[in-house]
């Protein structure tokens, strides 16, 4: 269309008074032409002024994740007063919204996070673990009273609205302990899922935009191109950060029943696949291996008899312990132990989860022991 619509240009430099009908028409024609660029040029303005102010909303999302545990402390124990728990070992901390100092995750901007905690400890005295909000409002607690002999585990997590500025700390109570090594037994993790905000919605002032298309018809075919280019380059854009792969897992031990072993660690392998987005678990090896670089949620149950120690411990490349489930013979019955984290994975890692030496684990159809996980957002 373009094309023919410069050719009338010269018709025009010839009206003149002898021919005033055919120059009316000419004239006519012209406007018929300008007035679809400048309706092409709006719709694309409209266009773009959404992706961009989308592309915009996108990138400005702050990437927030952390966890963190006791690490080396060995026992903390209060009988005169509650105590702060400082989670000093930082396993993940993308944002920088977590303090080793204090101990307190800060909220970088509005919206809802995932939060989630385990704690460990001898089960002859109370145990806790309990989350404040701005060292007032008690968010989630994790407690056990004592049991006899051995350990135990509890866990506790959930997805809270917080506004910007809100800090989260957990807090050992009076007359109860709690208990962790460099296994990571006691963490403390979250991550932002999506922000809140409250824009007023931007109305589009076609008339102010109209006002800007009164240049030539070369001007607004050139104006359009770069439009074009613009709006295309967005989207393109746009279209890659939201094709980022879709990865998650779940799996259980399943009717395996009683796994133990006495004469070394054993990997655990994961033959019961509830999930498998994006098949990056292998049921014949036990290992999920991360394919992008990003920031994964990782997390395990184990069950077992309690005559005999149990135990489920997360490896990285099969050589550096991330987290650990793990408790000591209570008696008769069962128990139950879980953890997780956000782990920041480089493209390749593997994980996988293994039994260590005298200890054993336990499952049926029921999926009491699982291992899981998914990609939160990509590095």
């Amino acid at each position: 269309m373009s094309c023919w619509v410069l050719l009338l240009l010269v018709p025009l430099a010839q009206f003149g008074s002898a021919q005033p009908v055919d120059g009316r028409v000419d004239l006519k024609t012209v406007q018929n032409a300008l007035d679809e660029l400048k309706a092409e040029r709006t719709v694309m303005m409209d266009r773009l002024d959404l992706a961009e102010r989308e592309l915009t909303r996108v990138r400005g999302t702050p990437k927030v994740a952390f966890a963190a545990s006791l690490g080396g402390n060995g026992l903390l124990k209060t009988t005169s007063g509650n105590k702060d728990l400082v989670y000093k070992d930082v396993l993940t901390n993308v944002g920088g919204a977590y303090n080793a100092e204090t101990g307190e995750f800060t909220a970088p901007v509005r919206g809802v996070y995932y939060i989630r905690f385990t704690a460990n400890a001898p089960s002859d005295f109370p145990m806790s673990a309990v989350l404040y909000k701005n060292s007032a409002e008690v968010q989630l607690i994790a407690h056990e009273q004592p049991s006899g002999g051995g350990s135990d585990t509890a866990s506790n997590g959930a997805a809270l609205l917080l506004e910007a500025g809100d800090a989260l700390k957990m807090v050992l109570w009076l007359n109860t302990q709690i208990w962790d090594n460099s296994n990571h037994h006691s963490t403390f993790s979250g991550f932002l899922l999506f922000p809140m905000t409250d824009e007023a919605p931007t109305e589009f002032d076609a008339e102010a935009k109209l006002k800007a298309l009164q240049a030539s018809v070369k001007q607004l075919q050139t104006d359009n191109l770069g439009v074009k280019e613009r709006l295309d380059t967005t989207e393109k854009q746009l279209k890659d950060m939201r094709d980022v792969p879709k990865v998650a897992f779940a799996v259980s031990l399943g009717g395996n029943g009683l796994q133990k072993t006495t004469s070394g660690s054993r990997t655990l392998v994961y033959k019961d696949v509830l999930t498998n987005i994006g098949q990056a678990y292998s049921s014949e090896t036990g290992e999920f291996t991360a394919p992008v670089r990003g920031v994964y949620y990782i997390r395990f149950t184990a069950n077992a008899p309690s005559d005999f120690p149990m135990s489920a411990v997360l490896y990285k490349n099969s050589a550096e312990v991330q987290l650990i489930a793990h408790e000591q013979p209570s008696g008769g019955g069962s128990d139950t132990a879980s953890n997780g984290a956000a782990l920041l994975l480089e493209a390749g890692d593997a994980l996988k989860m293994v039994l260590w030496l005298n200890t054993q684990i336990w499952d049926n159809s029921n999926h009491h022991s699982t291992f899981s996980g998914f990609l939160l957002f990509p590095m």
